[in-house]
């Protein structure tokens, strides 16, 4: 996905302006997949989506995974961190007290602030060095605690929902379509044109093995003055996930405060599960007759394992 690199320095650098904003739209909509789909297991819910045009827009803690959404960023007062440390010292009357040999071994230290408490009582360096490992021990559980605490309070800035490119995956039919006996519904968002805000607001997700680190947007350190920034954090999971090719409807920045019910173009076809009851089956293609919606049906192929449309 090369262009995404292209629009992630447009969009989601530190700093963005208007122009870059249009630029990168414009990119985007040329990548977007002719057809979006959403899978659903059937219940009064999903019928009332097919029937009225619309989606529901997901607070992302209802997730499936514990990990979405989520972010991490370095905090101000890490005691692994040397520069950090050193500065505590400084401010602190400490480094004086230090000879030149003394503060290398700081700078070189895995453990800086229990070393500087180990120096800073010379007659008893186990006393300073129990002392400093106890310390650590305190700042780094706090440090973890608030860093969770913030990334967890994030997660209600954004509203979400999910497509695949893909509408034939064994897996995501059972995860997500109640073991093959729902339906998918299929998505043209070039329908709606370049300037809608539903296009506007559709992400691609990027599977990555390390969490999105925010730490540009937070504490003494930041660097970022950009609203959409911390957007990627809705768009970044582990590439476990990979296999859904996902893209997402992303409204952050508490845009919208609630888990609401959300307006779509007609749905360019539904795709019934190849385990569809007969009953359900009739049920979505009397729907579908109503308005016009071509409906296609997943079958099981016999000699692989694969899912095919008829």
């Amino acid at each position: 996905m090369d262009w995404f690199q292209e629009y992630k320095k447009l969009v989601f650098s530190n700093t963005t302006s208007v122009d870059q904003i249009d630029r990168a739209i414009s990119l985007k909509y040329e990548h977007v997949p002719k057809t979006l789909y959403k899978y659903r297991s059937i219940n009064e819910y999903s019928l009332r989506n097919l029937k009225d045009d619309s989606i529901w827009l997901s607070d992302p803690k209802n997730f499936n995974d514990p990990y979405d959404c989520s972010f991490h960023h370095k905090v101000d007062l890490d005691p692994d961190n040397t520069d950090s440390i050193l500065s505590i010292a400084r401010e602190n009357d400490l480094i004086g007290e230090l000879t030149e040999q003394q503060i290398h071994s700081i700078s070189e230290s895995s453990d800086p602030l229990v070393k500087l408490l180990e120096f800073s009582y010379p007659d008893r360096p186990d006393y300073g060095r129990s002392c400093g490992e106890a310390l650590s021990r305190v700042m780094k559980e706090r440090a973890n605690s608030l860093v969770q605490e913030t990334s967890e309070g994030f997660k209600q800035m954004f509203k979400i929902c999910c497509f695949s490119e893909n509408p034939k995956s064994i897996l995501m039919w059972s995860h997500y379509a109640d073991y093959h006996c729902g339906f998918c519904i299929g998505y043209d968002f070039h329908e709606l044109g370049n300037d809608d805000l539903r296009t506007r607001s559709l992400y691609p997700v990027i599977y990555s093995d390390e969490m999105f680190d925010a730490t540009g947007a937070f504490g003494t350190t930041k660097t970022v003055d950009n609203i959409l920034y911390l957007n990627q954090a809705a768009l970044m999971k582990s590439t476990e996930w990979a296999y859904e090719k996902e893209w997402r409807l992303v409204f952050g920045n508490m845009l919208i405060q609630n888990e609401i019910s959300y307006r779509m173009p007609k749905p360019k076809h539904i795709i019934l599960g190849a385990k569809i009851s007969s009953d359900n089956e009739q049920t979505i293609r009397r729907i579908c007759n109503e308005k016009n919606i071509e409906v296609l049906k997943l079958s099981m192929a016999h000699n692989q394992f694969v899912l095919d449309i008829e």
